[in-house]
């Protein structure tokens, strides 16, 4: 009978079940006839997990994730064509796509095509939708915010 690979067992039971327990993975691969220990399994889930870190801080640069940077650059920069943006970035030191950029703009025009429409449905603008945001924020939210025309209308009626 061939050799089984403990570690690599226990990676494969870890794939299918991320948040299981050493000793759940060590009754899972018993009944499957693999021995392992809890030590074996400890080590490779730590490994597993440190790996996972490094790959995802990968992605960020000084705890800054790259898809912020590349939106603040989109907000400075409204204008920028993708390969501007790659090309800036890159003489910061950070590396990133043609692809990745185009999709970060793509979802930040949808946003805003999306609000417009929303506004103009509304048949207010951007100007009055922004003045009501900020009372809402200074007054504490939108529940506060309906009390405080309630009364206002009341008032109004009296006047």
């Amino acid at each position: 009978m061939a050799e089984v690979n403990r570690s690599q067992a226990i990676r494969d039971y870890y794939k299918t079940n991320p948040t299981a327990k050493a000793k759940e993975v060590i009754d899972a691969l018993a009944k499957a006839g693999v021995t392992v220990t809890a030590n074996l399994v400890t080590t490779v889930k730590s490994k597993h997990n440190k790996a996972h870190a490094a790959k995802k801080a990968a992605g960020k640069t000084n705890g800054v994730s790259k898809s912020k940077i590349i939106r603040d650059y989109l907000m400075a920069n409204k204008k920028a064509k993708t390969q501007e943006v790659v090309d800036a970035l890159a003489k910061q030191g950070i590396t990133t796509t043609a692809n990745y950029v185009s999709n970060l703009k793509a979802a930040h025009n949808k946003r805003r095509r999306a609000a417009r429409t929303v506004v103009a449905k509304a048949g207010v603008g951007i100007p009055e939708v922004k003045a009501a945001l900020a009372f809402i924020k200074a007054i504490g939210g939108v529940s506060a915010a309906k009390k405080a025309l309630e009364v206002a209308k009341e008032i109004k009626a009296i006047v």
